[in-house]
């Protein structure tokens, strides 16, 4: 598959609360009484999975996954509510939000308290250095460089997984800001790498021209130390009776707009190229 991307521009609005699709089957749904809403949980980045446009909106290929899900599930509608990432998780645990919709990957922690969809985006993972850095390579290479991460994530979990055994530790330093800003912090030189996913970091490589930045494909074995399974996205919901038969409503759409070609044009136009799982 073709990993080169269009341009996508960083936009983050941050500080409001978007509530219900805008959708005319939203608008039908919500006069029905059968009708059960969902709460969808999203921090509004990293752009293009979910972010704010220029009006306010809550957009992303996730956010328009759901969307297309909440047409193929009648008996629901589906509501968005921005926060921090951190605050998505927190929200699934106090059943604030029954939905997290935010590229959440795998792993085996949150599968004790979540559960997860059938996989929504095929993603791949890179080590991103400056073009003259010769001392980072691998995985392990990374005790005693610094970098900057986001809180909760797979990448930051990873990290802080390796510092528990590591004679030498990398030093990790904390923050909420969009990953655009954290791979322009490597190219100033700011910090030595970054753990993230691929199509972000060559969508951004292009954006921002960082043309003094490499990306490394991480090998199967430290791909896992990230993730115990294939690197996919999914999306989180709570575990609770009424959970269980989300999942399974979800799991059923999730087939059928992959199977028809939606999910493909929703990849096709935040990516410009095809990331839906199994191809």
């Amino acid at each position: 598959m073709n990993k080169k991307m269009g341009i996508l521009g960083i936009t983050l609005a941050a500080g409001f609360i978007l509530g219900g699709c805008g959708t005319k089957a939203a608008s039908t749904k919500s006069a029905d009484s059968n009708v059960k809403t969902i709460v969808v949980g999203t921090s509004g980045m990293p752009k293009p999975f979910t972010y704010a446009d220029e009006n306010g909106k809550l957009a992303g290929y996730d956010i328009d996954t759901v969307r297309a899900l909440d047409k193929e599930l009648k008996q629901y509608k589906f509501e968005f509510k921005k926060t921090e990432i951190t605050s998505v998780l927190a929200g699934l645990d106090a059943g604030r939000f029954q939905i997290g919709a935010n590229n959440f990957g795998y792993n085996d922690e949150r599968a004790e308290k979540y559960l997860y969809t059938k996989p929504t985006f095929q993603d791949w993972f890179v080590l991103v250095v400056r073009n003259n850095n010769q001392t980072i390579k691998q995985f392990a290479d990374v005790a005693g460089k610094t970098t900057v991460a986001t809180p909760g994530v797979n990448f930051t979990m990873a990290l802080e997984k390796f510092n528990k055994t590591a004679s030498t530790k990398t030093k990790i330093t904390y923050s909420q800001e969009d990953p655009a800003k954290q791979v322009q912090d490597i190219s100033s030189g700011k910090y030595d790498y970054a753990l993230i996913d691929k199509p972000l970091f060559d969508a951004y490589k292009k954006e921002f021209k960082l043309t003094n930045l490499k990306g490394l494909d991480l090998s199967t074995s430290d791909e896992k130390k990230v993730t115990p399974r294939t690197p996919y996205s999914y999306l989180l919901v709570s575990k609770t009776d009424g959970g269980q038969q989300l999942v399974k409503d979800l799991n059923k759409a999730i087939v059928k707009i992959q199977a028809d070609g939606t999910q493909a044009k929703i990849s096709q136009k935040y990516f410009g190229e095809d990331y839906v799982p199994g191809k």
